[in-house]
């Protein structure tokens, strides 16, 4: 009778051996499948600043830290051609990316000796950043004989196209600014905006950059253009 038993017991873990029936077979089998699934290819990485700007032959004078640059590739691509195209008053490529206003005021600009104006900037600083209502931004800081003049710009992406569209930016910010650029401009505006609702008609306030006095008289350039150059693009 023994000797039966024992037979059946090794034939019976022969079978589990073999064929997993009843031993937790199954749940090996099943661990095996999930660690045999192949992993996902890795994202891909963005490329830096530099390499961009290197492949794409942007103007050495366009500057774009990489801690200031956006996540997104695309937009630092759009952001690295706007400016260079700016720098080399590349017309067609900076009209493919500006709004139809922006367009018209560039031709006027041009027309005006805007090319000259260009060639005399010696850098350009770019900061990124959003408005308080989630609107990306681009701020370009213009370098012209150590002088300074701020353009800031909204980027409108729709699909894979980018619409830059100019902001108002008045003479002289880069006087006010500081910190976080874009964040620090919109404060100034909000707080200029307060003053101007002040009910007081004596007071004097720099709303676009200029003082400006119940009786009207400005002070300030007549346009919010770099040193030298027109109100506009690229300091309106």
């Amino acid at each position: 009778m023994n000797q039966s038993k024992i037979v059946v017991t090794v034939l019976t873990l022969s079978a589990c051996a073999l064929f997993g029936i009843g031993c937790g077979g199954e749940e090996e089998s099943k661990t095996k499948v999930v660690q045999e699934r192949p992993k996902p290819p890795p994202k891909p990485k963005v490329k830096t600043v530099a390499k961009l700007a290197e492949s794409l032959s942007i103007d050495s004078r366009v500057q774009l830290d990489e801690n200031e640059a956006p996540r997104s590739e695309a937009q630092r691509i759009a952001i690295l051609k706007f400016f260079d195209a700016m720098l080399k008053l590349d017309s067609d490529s900076l009209k493919s990316m500006m709004s139809f206003k922006d367009q018209l005021e560039l031709d006027a600009m041009v027309n005006e000796g805007l090319s000259s104006s260009m060639d005399e900037v010696s850098l350009v600083m770019l900061k990124t950043g959003n408005s308080p209502e989630g609107r990306p931004c681009v701020m370009a800081i213009y370098e012209i004989e150590l002088e300074y003049q701020v353009q800031l710009w909204f980027i409108e992406n729709t699909g894979q196209n980018f619409t830059f569209v100019a902001v108002e930016t008045p003479p002289h910010l880069v006087e006010k600014l500081s910190g976080k650029w874009i964040t620090n401009y919109f404060e100034w505006k909000s707080k200029q905006a307060e003053i101007a609702q002040q009910p007081d008609e004596e007071i004097s306030y720099g709303l676009t950059g200029e003082s400006t006095s119940s009786s009207g008289n400005k002070g300030g350039g007549s346009g919010p253009g770099p040193p030298g150059v027109p109100g506009g693009i690229p300091g309106r």
